[in-house]
């Protein structure tokens, strides 16, 4: 189902909701229309897909530009030529690496890859079909293998697809090596890959086909124009896709803020009693089980969980302490709300104790008048589409797309113990009276170093997901981060910061492009986890970052502050690190400048272990 994103015009949301729901080209331009008239800032950033592939989509792609439209992003697809997949790969004259892609995609099928092994495998013998499909794994290994050395856009690998589910022999199941298993044995091989790469990544063509069964594939205009996806299943396709890119384009929600009574335990406390709460491995029980065990899920991969409950806090606490076959307890929460506010003032005092912003919240509520008052009174938080049916609550969880992330880091994992450390320096804050003297009891320990190549993946989430304390809050894919790096000129650091109650791990970012020819440098990103702030990490950033400048000749630095509706709180931050702020500008943009060498004297508090 392709939706429009929240705070897309009526008429606009209507149009996608229509050429979704028909499939009808018209339909579709229609839609493609009416967001390409929006302004530019509605429509989401730039992207540009190239697409090499093994059967024909030039006249689906349409469909597929809605998809991707509705992250939302500005979309633009490259079609390569068929079959040349190593050519546009590997070639940097190729037309499709010259164009300097934000992401690849191919799009192959086991039918062209090897279509003796698919058509005429019953000729074939076990050692031939085996060496058949050794041949199609090699082939990949060793695309993958000359990509990794020089391709710089993140490359997305589909799985095979299996065939015609109308068209499987019953001895298909039992042939050795046969072009079931060799499907299989391709597909593990793929998803090895890219679970070893950074780089590479998997689009799941054969987990859409087996959602999709016969209905996702037209045989006729396969065999006529070698066009195999079904129009009828077209819009599926794109939505598939558009889920792939996702994580690429948009930060994951980092709160799942979620209702207690019919939501996480059958029954309402405070009118059944404990001895009446549904909760187990027998039904009713147990879809509540799967709900919890989900939210647990989230939480193992660094997601925060937040309950929203009007009750009364000791008969929900008596509750956790009781009852049996509960995967969640209530040390897994770091933030609780048992009152009788509104859902959406409990989110918010949540948002601010956490020092969030709303759109990181996803809501969860069985009752449709708490999830409208969240959409009115916080529209920017993402209210889950579920009703009183709690098998319907469960499937939306699970077919829930905001908090996909392509692989946990450290950082995400750490990030449930890191916000209840947050908590005791909070209390430590409390009886101190001098702010200085309580940032030396935190025990603060820095490392500055330079963006590496492991380093990557953790530069790119802070760059989408940064909001608060950034100053110019740009969203840079991998592929211009490796371009970035690839330049000399450019300096790239991260800030890692500890403290007698642990280790955050990489919560600051600072690039600044260099113009060796003219001395300059200008400040690209500026950036500081919101778990960090006030601690003095980033002056710590800021002088390291200035004295390599001073100490490699550069005479002048140039920044821009660039505002938005969440980093005012730094719209002065330059100014208070030396800068001197120009004249002119605009309401959204701020220049400011500063003569090298320079050199900031760094917070006293902190331990700085500086490498670079």
């Amino acid at each position: 189902m392709v939706v429009a994103p929240v705070g897309w015009p009526e008429k606009v949301a209507e149009l996608v909701a229509e050429a979704g729901e028909s499939g009808r080209i018209m339909a579709i331009r229609t839609a493609l229309q009416a967001i390409g008239a929006m302004p530019l800032e509605q429509q989401g950033r730039p992207f540009k897909l190239g697409v090499c592939r093994t059967f024909t989509i030039e006249a689906q792609l349409d469909a597929l530009t809605l998809a991707l439209a509705t992250l939302p992003c500005q979309p633009e697809i490259l079609v390569g030529e068929l079959e040349n997949i190593e050519q546009l790969l590997l070639d940097d004259k190729a037309h499709m690496l010259k164009a300097e892609p934000n992401a690849l995609l191919v799009l192959w099928r086991l039918e062209e890859l090897h279509p003796r092994l698919v058509f005429e495998h019953d000729g074939m013998s076990s050692v031939e079909r085996e060496k058949s499909a050794s041949d199609v794994v090699n082939r990949i290994e060793q695309l993958c293998a000359a990509y990794e050395k020089t391709g710089t856009a993140p490359l997305f690998l589909s799985t095979l697809p299996e065939r015609f589910t109308f068209d499987r022999a019953t001895n298909d199941v039992y042939a050795f090596h046969g072009p079931r298993r060799a499907v299989q044995r391709i597909n593990q091989a793929l998803v090895d890959i890219a679970a070893q790469s950074r780089h590479i990544y998997i689009y799941d063509f054969s987990g859409w086909a087996l959602e999709n069964g016969s209905l996702a594939f037209d045989l006729k205009m396969d065999l006529y124009a070698r066009q195999p996806i079904a129009n009828s299943a077209l819009m599926s396709f794109g939505v598939k896709l558009a889920d792939t890119f996702k994580p690429l384009l948009l930060p994951a929600a980092k709160v799942l803020a979620i209702d207690l009574d019919n939501v996480l335990w059958g029954g309402v406390l405070g009118e059944d009693g404990i001895d009446e709460i549904k909760i187990g491995h027998d039904f009713p029980g147990n879809i509540y089980r799967r709900i919890q065990l989900h939210a647990l899920a989230l939480k193992r991969r660094g997601v925060l969980l937040a309950l929203l409950s009007k009750n009364n806090l000791g008969d929900v606490q008596q509750a956790f302490a009781k009852l049996p076959d509960m995967p969640l307890k209530l040390e897994d929460f770091t933030a609780i709300r048992v009152n009788w506010k509104e859902k959406s003032e409990n989110i918010k005092e949540i948002a601010e104790e956490l020092n969030l912003g709303l759109d990181s919240f996803v809501f969860v509520d069985d009752q449709e008048f708490e999830r409208e008052e969240v959409r009115f009174r916080a529209p920017q938080v993402s209210v889950l589409s579920s009703t009183e049916d709690p098998l319907q609550t469960l499937n939306a969880l699970m077919c829930c797309r905001s908090f996909d992330v392509y692989r946990i880091s450290d950082a995400d994992i750490r990030r449930n113990d890191d916000y209840a450390s947050q908590a005791q320096r909070r209390k430590l804050e409390l009886k101190s009276d001098d702010p200085k003297e309580f940032l030396r009891t935190l025990q603060l320990k820095a490392r500055i170093d330079f963006v590496k190549d492991e380093t990557i993946p953790r530069t790119i989430q802070m760059l989408m997901k940064t909001n608060q304390f950034n100053l110019t809050t740009k969203r840079h894919l991998k592929s211009e981060v490796r371009q970035m790096l690839a330049n000399p000129a450019n300096v790239l650091l991260l800030l890692s910061l500890s403290d007698r109650f642990g280790d955050q791990g990489i919560v600051g970012l600072a690039i600044a492009l260099g113009n060796p020819a003219t001395k300059e440098s200008k400040i690209d990103s500026f950036l500081l986890s919101c778990r960090a702030i006030g601690r003095g990490a980033e002056q710590a950033l800021w002088s390291v970052l200035l004295s390599h400048l001073s100490r490699n000749g550069y005479t002048v630095l140039k920044s821009e502050y660039l505002r938005t509706d969440k980093n005012q709180q730094v719209a002065d931050l330059f100014q208070s690190l030396g800068m001197e702020r120009l004249t002119g500008g605009t309401k959204d943009c701020t220049e400011f400048t500063l003569n090298l060498p320079y050199y900031p004297e760094a917070p006293s508090w902190i331990d700085i272990r500086n490498v670079v």
